[in-house]
């Protein structure tokens, strides 16, 4: 297995060897019956805004026309609506809470095996370009992965922008619905379109070899603000979250309650909400103009037959659903993901599948897909039974979990019904299948205490609690 210090120096042979390592890496690659793979990960992407998944205002032909080429999951879901922890979830094919990862300051430790030791060991190049969001220091930043252009570099990062105004000085990008503004700065300076340059540089460079690439995106994460020429497809156009009865207000988690008064959601009039709502509308359109530059990119170098191609982000976007924005709760904006699988060789095209699936799935299953020895300790499953047909489904459950102002929480999805458990006490049941917008708590119903003592069983078995720890107001886990 190479690691990155050896990587470079493999990679310096090979250019030094010119054109008949080239040729020879080409034969090989002929010969050969592996599979590449490309993950392309976005953040805080709601499945609400995405046209495959229903949306029919937003644009995202990219992404529309890759959901047609493959398998699409209506019903797939991150393990914690927050960043970090979500993706070190993906990364280990483990809960957050099982690899010691709570919050966005928690680094994964060394001991906690990731993709990349799976598949360096079977030969692949592992590599991420763009954002993956690592904490700690050394290896801990990288977790065996060759990062040659760092987190994917350009001029302007997710926070900060430079405005050019009368003091000159480097401005906080607000995170607040009511101040989107248009982007002020070229869209090639944007950290996204670095990424894709990056992206596309590195499957040029390396179309010979065995590769596992995960091109990382920032957008559509606030703050909410794209180019004109994004904004002004939906200024005109945007529609409205579905309305929210006080009903429902009075039904939010303490932690969501608790938000929604913290950024004064309930001030923002109809005006501020579309004008913010255009703007991470087309941010994602955004994204979708660098999906399609990657894919575009494997048809000219004749790697689309043979590249698994997976479509997921770390978690939603409420962008004024039931009253709220940003994402740390369990609603479907938020916990859910656009879940898309596309591989012509072996995967059928134009499926859709309603089973409850995880980030955690995508692990085992490309173990599965790339015939890589599967880890022992992973907590999600593959998703080919369902894909063929050997499974219907029905007995998957997706799991997440959240720890946020001394609220631990965590959510089981089934077929029909979704559950949520809060330490502070709050519980809720949506029947998904009748009440897709979660409107109505059915938890205060009698005839469904049996089924609610069921899912609360199983979505807190194994799940590690430390009360010490949750009164500090750190974490909480349930032994």
């Amino acid at each position: 297995m190479l690691r990155t210090s050896n990587r470079r120096k493999f990679l310096q042979a090979a250019a030094a060897g010119g054109l008949a390592f080239r040729q020879v890496l080409k034969a090989r690659a002929a010969e050969s019956d592996d599979y590449n793979i490309l993950i392309i990960q976005t953040d805080e992407h709601s499945p609400h805004v995405l046209g495959c998944y229903g949306n029919s205002i937003v644009q995202t032909p990219a992404l529309d026309s890759l959901a047609s080429a493959g398998v699409v999951f209506t019903s797939a879901y991150c393990q914690d609506p927050i960043c970090v922890p979500s993706r070190m979830s993906m990364l280990t094919g483990r809960m957050g809470s099982d690899v010691g990862v709570y919050n966005n300051s928690d680094p994964l430790k060394l001991r906690y095996k990731t993709f990349a030791d799976s598949f360096n060991a079977a030969g692949y190049l592992t590599t991420i370009i763009g954002k993956m969001h690592f904490q700690g220091e050394g290896e801990e930043r990288v977790h065996g992965f060759y990062r040659p252009f760092g987190d994917g570099g350009s001029e302007y990062s997710w926070s900060t922008w430079q405005k050019d105004r009368m003091d000159g000085q480097v401005y906080l990008a607000s995170r607040l619905p009511e101040d989107a503004e248009a982007s002020d700065w070229p869209i090639s300076a944007e950290k996204d379109s670095g990424a894709r340059e990056y992206s596309l540089q590195f499957l040029e460079d390396h179309r010979y070899e065995k590769f596992f690439l995960i091109t990382s995106f920032i957008k559509p994460h606030f703050p909410f603000t794209c180019h004109e020429r994004y904004f002004n497809l939906y200024e005109n156009t945007v529609d409205m979250p579905p309305s929210v009865t006080q009903e429902m207000l009075d039904d939010l988690p303490p932690v969501s309650q608790n938000e929604r008064d913290k950024y004064g959601f309930a001030n923002l009039n109809d005006a501020q909400i579309k004008t913010a709502r255009a703007h991470y509308y087309g941010m994602v359109t955004y994204i979708d103009d660098q999906v399609q530059a990657l894919l575009d990119k494997l048809d000219e170098l004749n790697l689309r037959d043979k590249t698994i191609i997976v479509y997921t982000s770390d978690h939603g976007e409420m962008a004024g659903e039931h009253g709220l924005w940003y994402k740390n709760c369990f609603y479907e904006a938020s916990v859910g993901i656009p879940f898309i699988w596309s591989f012509p060789a072996r995967l059928p095209q134009g499926m859709r599948i309603s089973a409850p699936v995880m980030n955690m799935d995508i692990f085992p299953t490309l173990c599965d897909l790339c015939d890589v020895p599967q880890p022992d300790d992973l907590q999600g499953k593959s998703l080919l039974p369902l894909i063929d047909g050997a499974e219907s489904g029905a007995d998957r459950i997706a799991l997440s979990e959240n720890f946020r102002s001394k609220s631990a929480g965590r959510m089981i999805r089934t077929m029909q019904y979704k559950y949520t458990w809060f330490a502070d006490g709050k519980q809720q049941l949506f029947d998904m299948t009748a009440d897709p917008l979660e409107v109505n708590n059915l938890i205060h119903e009698s005839q469904y205490d049996e089924l609610v003592a069921a899912l609360k069983e199983k979505a807190l078995r194994g799940w590690r609690f430390n009360r010490e720890i949750h009164e500090q107001g750190s974490v909480m886990q349930i032994l």
